[in-house]
């Protein structure tokens, strides 16, 4: 079937180059991000793959810009290569952690060495694609901070613009984020559609927040109920969900600027503007306290501003 002549040429567009770029004594590894098999070959438009090289050897082209991340469109026996070029240095900086461009959505991607000329690379490999605690807690945080960010977005086109199309499709996201968090919580890497597989696991909350949405006509009433599932959702597992935010506030057991939990959380893939959701959502609960805290917008700047600051009782 056409399924299975597809799966045949990106097999063999892969061998190809892989055994192709291996001859290239800078090239260190080669690791294939996304699995080839029959029920997921459909998906799949090009071959994605890590091609790790030799510390010093790729020069950036103006269109990288100033992202540290490299990426090149490549081609191989007509199918199109995503390669990701990182260089040894940083990969090992993202399997410890240390790095934007950490290994996320390990949920949603299954990764294997196809091939390698260095042991270490082997080594940090095994050791980061495991799904570890900490993997799972960051995930949790980025997709539960986005959750709430989009509950929040829906509720204002509902009932302050009355915009049932956009509120309509910010609460879809929602749920699609709800989606995500529910793969993670399982601890399954899951690479088909995401939605569906969590339908399965929790039917009666994706009816509600999901399903309703997309099948019955637009209305306040359907969207409302929406919301209010996935706060009732947010409400139970926020514990669980924002234990790295939250942990870390009491950690700190003082009045923490919200730029400083952005910088705090910088190289775990939570866009600061979800994590001031999150930060008011707890505030609006009466989990958070907030103020303003003052400081200085540039290093030369004689008059000082105000930002958000948030506090948690550690008792």
């Amino acid at each position: 079937n056409d399924d299975a002549a597809k799966l045949g040429r990106f097999e063999t567009a892969l061998a190809q180059f892989v055994e192709r770029i291996m001859e290239d004594r800078y090239v260190l590894a080669v690791v294939q991000v996304g699995s080839l098999r029959l029920d997921t070959i459909w998906a799949r438009h090009a071959l994605s793959l890590w091609v790790i090289e030799a510390d010093g050897v790729t020069r950036p082209i103006p269109s990288d810009g100033t992202d540290e991340r490299v990426f090149r469109i490549l081609v191989e026996n007509g199918v199109n290569v995503h390669a990701e070029v990182i260089p040894r240095s940083r990969f090992k900086k993202m399997v410890e952690g240390a790095s934007r461009t950490a290994f996320s959505h390990n949920f949603f991607a299954e990764r294997r060495i196809v091939a390698s000329k260095d042991a270490s690379i082997d080594g940090w490999f095994k050791k980061a694609n495991r799904m570890a605690t900490k993997d799972q807690e960051r995930e949790l945080l980025a997709f539960s901070t986005w959750t709430i960010h989009a509950v929040l977005h829906a509720r204002k086109r509902l009932e302050v613009k009355g915009d049932l199309a956009l509120a309509s499709q910010d609460t879809l996201g929602a749920a699609h984020s709800v989606a995500h968090t529910e793969i993670i919580r399982r601890g399954e890497v899951w690479e088909d559609e995401v939605i569906y597989r969590a339908i399965e696991g929790a039917p009666e909350l994706f009816k509600t927040i999901y399903l309703d949405v997309l099948a019955q006509p637009k209305s306040r009433k359907t969207l409302t109920a929406a919301l209010d599932a996935i706060d009732a959702y947010l409400d139970e597992h926020y514990v669980k969900h924002l234990q790295p935010l939250l942990d870390y506030l009491k950690k700190q057991n003082r009045v923490v600027p919200l730029s400083e939990i952005g910088d705090h959380f910088a190289f775990s893939q939570v866009h600061p503007g979800h994590l001031e959701a999150a930060c008011e959502w707890l505030e609006h609960k009466g989990l958070l306290e907030k103020v303003s805290a003052p400081f200085k917008l540039t290093k030369r700047s004689l008059e000082r501003v105000e930002g958000p600051a948030y506090f948690l009782d550690g008792g």
